[in-house]
C-alpha cells in the first residue's frame, strides 16, 4: 500500500496524532449519482440512500469516533448526520467546503453515455486529458485536486478514529493526497455508493491504505460502482 508523510502542524502547535481515518460516500440520491454526474449540484438523498447510510452507521456503531467531517452538499452532510445521530456518544460534526465534489458545469446531471452523445469532442478530450481537462463552464481537475489535497490535510483533529463523509471523486483524491498514491491509479478504485475505505497512520507520521472499497455492509442495497 502507498504510504506518505501527511502530518502537518497547526497553527496551534505539533500535530494531532489521529490514528485512524475512515471514509465513507454518501448514499444515493433522488437523481441517481450511480449513474449521473451530480457534482456541484445540491441534490438530495433518496430513501434507498438513506437506507444506505443506516447501514453504514449500524457498521460504525462500535467504532467510538471523536470526529465527523462532511461536505456542504446535503447528500454528504445528511449522510454523515445519520451514521453520528447512531454514536452512542455523537461526536463534534464539522463542515469543510473545499471538500465537495467537482463541478462538472455543462455535464452535471447527465450520464457519461448522454456526455458521449451530445458532447462528442469534449467527451474525447476528457478520456485524452483527464488529469487536465477543465468541463466545459465547469472546474479544472488540477484546480479540483489543489483544493481537495489541501482540505485533506485539515481533516486530522482529533485524537481517536475520525469519519469523513464524503463523494466519489473526493475519496479518491483525498486518498492520492495522503498516501501519495498517482492520481491515475486512484481513479480506478472502487467507490460504490455507502462504500467504506480505511487509512491509519503509522509511528512514522505516514499514512496507509488498509482497506478500499467495502460494501458488506449494504447487502441489498449495494449499488454496483
Amino acid at each position: 500500500m502507498y504510504a506518505k508523510a501527511a502530518a502537518e502542524k497547526t497553527p496551534e502547535g505539533p500535530p494531532l496524532q489521529m490514528t485512524e481515518l475512515i471514509l465513507l460516500r454518501h448514499g444515493e440520491t433522488v437523481g441517481q449519482s450511480s449513474i449521473r454526474l451530480y457534482g456541484a449540484t445540491d441534490i438530495a438523498l433518496s430513501p434507498v440512500g438513506e437506507g444506505q447510510a443506516e447501514r453504514a452507521a449500524v457498521a460504525l456503531r462500535s467504532r467510538t469516533l471523536a470526529k465527523i467531517v462532511t461536505t456542504p452538499l446535503q447528500r454528504a452532510r445528511r449522510s454523515a448526520e445519520i451514521v453520528r445521530a447512531a454514536q452512542t456518544s455523537p461526536p463534534p460534526l464539522t463542515v469543510l467546503h473545499d471538500l465537495r465534489e467537482v463541478d462538472f458545469g455543462a455535464w452535471e446531471g447527465l450520464t457519461w453515455a448522454e456526455v458521449a452523445e451530445r458532447d462528442p469532442t469534449g467527451h474525447l478530450l476528457w478520456q485524452q486529458t483527464f488529469p487536465d481537462f477543465t468541463y466545459p463552464g465547469g472546474e479544472a481537475r488540477p484546480a479540483f485536486h489543489r483544493r481537495v489535497h489541501a482540505a485533506a490535510l485539515q481533516i486530522p483533529g482529533a485524537s481517536g478514529p475520525t469519519l469523513a463523509v464524503l463523494h466519489k471523486g473526493v475519496i479518491k483524491a483525498v486518498i492520492a493526497a495522503l498516501t501519495g498514491m498517482p492520481l491515475e491509479e486512484a481513479r480506478d478504485l472502487p467507490v460504490p455508493l455507502g462504500s467504506l475505505h480505511h487509512l491509519s497512520r503509522r509511528s512514522d507520521d505516514t499514512w496507509q491504505l488498509t482497506a478500499v472499497g467495502r460494501t458488506d455492509h449494504l447487502g441489498d442495497l449495494y449499488i454496483p460502482d
